[in-house]
């Protein structure tokens, strides 16, 4: 197997020899300039100080000609070498080589193949944003998130759940002192990653925006988490009435239709201006709008538009909340309908709307040619679990790195082979890999049944639900545990289909099909509850 096989995302031009260097130690050197990527390299790898060694060097050249955060990593029998653009580039070239040191080898316990890469990326900011509503996660999974976002070249995450009541509800308090250091803690870790935290606000609810004693609670809360290293914010106001409520508001920007859109645009330029500036922060200000979904001009849009500051960036859903497909032209008319450069909010692969099911599945539909576009990245929200999300996410971050490379289901075979567990419950995640939600949970499964229920041969429907009956119940690691719901639940949906099956062969009962649905539909998980408990049915229909 191609150990590029073993690297996500895909880069950009690659070319690999028969040769291997071996780096079961090493040496590891390079300037503090590239701190970062040194750090990972030792981390992982066996240092060594013998002057035979293997030479992993790693620099920064700006007259190499490459793009922010690209890379070169050049690998043969005496060493290899990595040349960043920027600290960051030369941070991703190191995890490359560990994503390439870590692909099998029966020769080595650890070695590079030889090898030529040029890569950079495409989209200039790629990432998550934890905006579901739902148990937000836990700080140990927020750090392994950030582990996972480094290694698959993700540079931001957006810490934005709406359940965190001092996000959202109780925006104005600030954080206590444990919950304040936890925060300071993933800022740390991020920066050591070079992964963005970005810091949201969801003040919406509650806020009177022509309050000046309001802004200045929004400041201080802000503050607080300055304090601890956060240096990049967002202003969310979605899923908020779209009329103004507080009548010193509604004297203060009118109350005619699009209103509430001069208030949002105030609060922003107060805080660029009184807080980010003065601190001389180098990230723009990020901003969701109420009217976050959908490609044509409203009210709300135009006055938007007029009155926020320029260099704000907005977040958008596409076409409409959650999507099957987003198109340059979407992306083109939504920056047009807000006057602003865009950052796809991307409700992929979130299950707040359906806590029940689980979307293990890749990024598809989404445009790939974007030259002139005027979109700045992508930040992908994801699901209450956590270490299930890693599946999709895996693919996310190689469409936004390498764009035109992108292949949903190439792209999907080397995320689950990338993350524990994955294989093993692979019947499971196929069967979980529908999107959009609205699309028939199995197109393959409907029209095995479709076939059986017609008469065709019933072997290959028995093959795949045989596959899903056996699913295994003792794979360890975060991924199992978490699906442990819905392995379960395909357990006992596939033998309820396998039941069916007998009964269609005259082979079993009328009254085990009936029984092994029962316990198929206790299932609060939803594993295939579309496809194969309506073919038991209609199989029970023929035979009673």
């Amino acid at each position: 197997m191609d150990a590029l096989d073993w690297l996500v995302p895909f880069p950009k031009k690659a070319v690999l020899g028969r040769s291997h260097a071996d780096l079961t130690r090493c040496r590891i050197q390079g300037a503090p300039t590239v701190t970062t990527a040194l750090t990972a390299l030792r981390t992982a790898l066996t240092p060594a100080t013998a002057a035979g060694s293997v030479v992993v060097e790693v620099r920064i050249d700006d007259g190499a000609e490459l793009p922010p955060e690209g890379y070169t990593l050049t690998a043969g029998e005496t060493g290899v070498v990595i040349v960043g653009a920027d600290p960051g580039g030369a941070f991703y070239g190191a995890q490359t080589l560990l994503a390439l040191v870590a692909a099998p080898c029966e020769e080595h316990r650890a070695c590079v193949p030889e090898c030529d890469l040029r890569d950079w990326p495409d989209l200039p900011l790629r990432g998550t944003i934890e905006g579901f509503y739902g148990t937000p996660w836990t700080h140990a999974d927020r750090m392994e998130h950030l582990r996972f976002s480094a290694r698959h070249k993700l540079n931001t995450y957006v810490y934005a759940p709406k359940d965190d009541p001092f996000h959202r509800e109780r925006w104005r308090e600030p954080y206590p002192a444990e919950e304040l250091a936890r925060l300071g803690e993933l800022v740390a870790q991020a920066a050591a990653r070079h992964v963005r935290f970005v810091f949201a606000l969801s003040p919406g609810l509650s806020m009177v925006y022509s309050d000046p004693a309001e802004r200045a609670a929004l400041r201080a809360k802000a503050e607080q988490v300055w304090d601890v290293g956060v240096r990049e914010f967002a202003l969310l106001f979605d899923d908020i009435p779209p009329e103004l409520r507080h009548e010193p508001d509604r004297e203060a920007f009118g109350t005619q239709e699009g209103a509430s859109a001069r208030a949002h645009a105030a609060v922003c330029r107060d805080f660029a201006d009184r807080f980010l500036a003065p601190r001389g922060a180098d990230r723009p200000l990020t901003m969701v709008p109420t009217d976050y979904a959908g490609t044509g001009r409203t009210v709300y849009r135009d006055r938007l538009s007029e009155e926020l500051p320029r260099d704000v960036l907005v977040w958008w859903t596409g076409s409409d909340v959650v999507v099957g497909e987003i198109t340059a032209y979407d992306m083109t008319a939504a920056a047009a309908s807000y006057g602003h450069r865009v950052t796809l909010w991307d409700n992929f692969p979130v299950n707040d709307f359906d806590f029940s099911r689980v979307f293990l599945g890749p990024l598809a539909g989404r445009a790939t040619r974007l030259d002139g576009v005027p979109l700045e990245g992508i930040t992908a929200n994801p699901m209450v679990q956590a270490a299930a999300s890693r599946l999709a996410l895996t693919t996310v971050a190689d469409y936004a790195w390498h764009l035109a490379a992108y292949d949903p289901a190439r792209s999907h075979q080397r995320a689950v082979r990338l993350l524990p567990g994955a294989t093993e419950l692979l019947p499971l995640v196929e069967a979980c890999s529908s999107w959009p939600p609205g699309d028939d949970q199995s197109p393959a499964l409907t029209a095995l049944c479709a076939a059986a229920l017609e008469g065709n041969p019933t072997q290959p429907l028995r093959a795949e639900l045989t596959r899903l009956a056996g699913l295994p119940t003792d794979v360890p690691g975060p991924f199992a545990e978490e699906l442990a719901p819905w392995v379960s639940a395909a357990r006992d949906v596939a033998a309820a289909g396998l039941a069916a099956l007998d009964l269609l062969a005259a082979e079993g009962t009328a009254a085990a099909v009936e029984q092994a649905l029962a316990r198929a539909e206790a299932h609060e998980a939803n594993v295939l509850r579309g496809v194969i408990p309506p073919f038991v049915r209609a199989v029970l229909e023929r035979t009673i």
